[in-house]
């Protein structure tokens, strides 16, 4: 008996043409597709969690549609029909095996899947969410308007909706994780101003309190630039020290999460080896702290001693 997989209704073509390689066996065929056929076709992850690689292929399975979970992302997926969701185990062969395709937001996370054909009983039940027909099209070729025309010649009942090409697709899917970018991208700006205006109004504290100090070193032959030194030489030990701290605990975070989540993985090992990502930001990071400094720091060097020795 199958249990925990995701399920599939896709068309003899549907692998060639989303780009989907078979592994082991075959792809469907028009015999496929007749109501009594029993080939399936499932996915790498389904055969090393059920058989631990061993041969699939020729094995019968006993599926029952209630031990299976609906896709989740594609479009058309949902098998919400009354027809198919009774609890009625049924036999399958598996004619072949399917490269994992990752089926929601995080790119490395796999479920088992299982691929049906889409048999002439399914267009007499189809999905209250419709069918997802995907077709490719030569380059500049007006692809929407020539699956419209073959449909409503086939039956003039069909009508085709939400119709659009893959990159649109792709843009919609992707637009949630754009908003996330800028949302975050706004937090960690906001956050940096903060930062440097916390450190500018320390460093203008720290001024404050030693202006006695300054107006004594002054008064002893200091020079401006000496006076400028010794101040930022303080801000420049705190900014060095926060940069390596706050590198450590990145690095501690982004391997936690590494171990957590492949994909996270990924993107930290690309990272890790960019230079823009790797030196760019504590440089970018540094050079503002040194800002926020230097600007109360310059005004250290306006102190006057004779007022300063005065008001003490």
């Amino acid at each position: 008996m199958l249990h925990d997989a995701v399920k599939y209704l896709v068309g003899k073509d549907y692998f060639d043409t989303t780009g989907v390689p078979i592994l082991q066996g075959r792809g469907f065929r028009s015999e496929d597709e007749a109501d009594s056929s029993s080939a399936v076709i499932v996915s790498q992850e389904l055969v090393r969690k059920y058989w631990q690689g061993e041969d699939p292929l020729g094995r019968q399975i006993e599926v029952s549609n209630g031990g299976i979970f609906p896709a989740k992302i594609m479009p058309g997926s949902m098998d919400y029909r009354p027809a198919v969701s009774k609890n009625v185990p049924q036999l399958f062969e598996i004619v072949g095996v399917a490269r994992d395709v990752p089926n929601d937001l995080l790119m490395n996370k796999r479920h088992p899947a299982i691929y049906f054909p889409l048999r002439p009983v399914d267009f007499a039940t189809p999905s209250l969410q419709g069918v997802t027909l995907m077709v490719r099209a030569a380059p500049g070729a007006n692809a929407l308007e020539a699956v419209r025309h073959e449909l409503s010649t086939l039956d003039a009942k069909i009508i085709p909706f939400n119709a659009r090409s893959m990159n649109q697709q792709i843009a919609e899917f992707m637009s949630p994780l754009r908003s996330a970018a800028w949302t975050y991208g706004l937090i960690g700006t906001f956050g940096l101003v903060l930062a440097a205006i916390g450190l500018a109004g320390m460093t203008a504290y720290s001024v404050a309190q030693r202006t006695r100090e300054i107006g004594i070193r002054m008064a002893l032959g200091a020079r401006r630039g000496n006076v400028l030194r010794l101040m930022m030489e303080e801000g420049a030990l705190l900014i060095a020290t926060g940069t390596a701290i706050g590198l450590v605990f990145a690095w501690a975070g982004s391997r936690m999460l590494s171990a957590m989540n492949a994909s996270v993985g990924q993107v930290t090992a690309t990272s890790a080896s960019d230079p823009t990502v790797l030196f760019g930001a504590p440089i970018l990071l540094a050079s503002l702290a040194l800002l926020a400094c230097y600007l109360p720091a310059r005004r250290s060097t306006q102190v006057d001693p004779v007022v300063a020795l005065r008001q003490e």
